[in-house]
Formats: structure tokens, C-alpha cells, sequence
């Protein structure tokens, strides 16, 4: 930790999963213990594209966050480091957010990564986080639209 953080970055590893299963049981309670560790598994790697689950911890090493990262290609060149929302608990201001932001900009430095596209859950992204986003230089850029596929049988 730094300065005024007071949450610190922590990898995720496959073989520690379960350290932060019950924050992820509160957004996803259908998750096994299984299906937890075989997530984090399949989407912890390092080398020419790295990705992973990372967890905002407080001074007492409890999680408050979960991310997960990857490096995309973007249609018309470059890379940009993505990070999407697992978890997170929130707190009243913006210092979860602004933890946040730091960690994402210490990340797309060391990978050399002009561009940083970040994931909220809708019910995570209080009006207060939209200020510290803006301040930080983001803005919305854009909508994603969920809904249930209907599977019909062909005919």
C-alpha cells in the first residue's frame, strides 16, 4: 500500500481461490467451489498475453473487490487491458474506485498497454464513481445489453 491506499493488490492464483470464494458467492451464490477454482484456472496466465483475477485487500487482507484482466485486440489495432467486475462490496466515496484506477494504470505501464476499457456491474457504478472515473480520464464508451437466449428447437 501507498500513501492514502488503503487497499492493496493481490493476484489471484488458482491454488488460492478459495480465499476469496464467499465475496464471490454474494453477486454469483450458484457458483461451486469448483466452478470458482476452475474460472480463476482458466483465466490465470502470464506470458505475451496475460490474464488473471485480481482482489482489492484492506490491511487485514480481506477482500473487498475482485477483478478479473485480459488483454484484447482491438479491431482497428492496438491492445487494450480490459478489466471486468467479479465482486465488489462497496464502501461509502470512492476509495474502492480510485484503488481501482491506480491498479489499472500501474498494469497497462508495466504491459506497455496505451488503453484501459473497465467493466462495472450496473449496481456498482454509484454516481460518486462516476466522478472519479471522469476525473481520471474515462468515460462511457459503451453499452452492453444483457438478456436470456431463446432455445427453440430447430425446425
Amino acid at each position: 500500500m501507498m500513501g492514502d491506499d488503503i487497499f492493496e493488490v493481490a493476484r489471484i492464483q488458482p491454488d488460492s481461490a478459495d480465499t476469496v470464494y464467499g465475496l464471490v458467492t454474494l453477486l454469483h451464490p450458484e457458483l461451486t467451489p469448483d466452478g470458482w477454482a476452475a474460472f480463476v484456472r482458466d483465466h490465470s496466465q502470464d506470458g505475451a498475453q496475460p490474464s488473471g483475477v485480481f482482489a482489492l485487500r484492506d490491511a487485514r487482507g480481506m477482500p473487498h473487490a475482485l477483478f478479473g484482466f485480459r488483454i484484447a485486440r482491438r479491431i482497428t489495432g492496438g491492445t487494450t487491458l480490459e478489466i471486468s467486475e467479479i465482486a465488489m462490496l462497496r464502501l461509502p466515496g470512492t476509495c474502492l474506485v480510485d484503488a481501482l484506477l491506480r491498479f489499472a494504470n500501474q498494469l497497462a505501464a508495466q504491459l506497455d498497454l496505451p488503453r484501459i476499457a473497465i467493466s462495472l456491474e450496473r449496481s456498482a457504478a454509484w454516481p460518486q464513481d462516476h466522478d472519479a472515473l471522469q476525473r481520471c480520464g474515462f468515460q462511457i464508451d459503451r453499452v452492453m445489453v444483457l438478456g436470456r437466449a431463446r432455445l427453440e428447437p430447430a425446425a
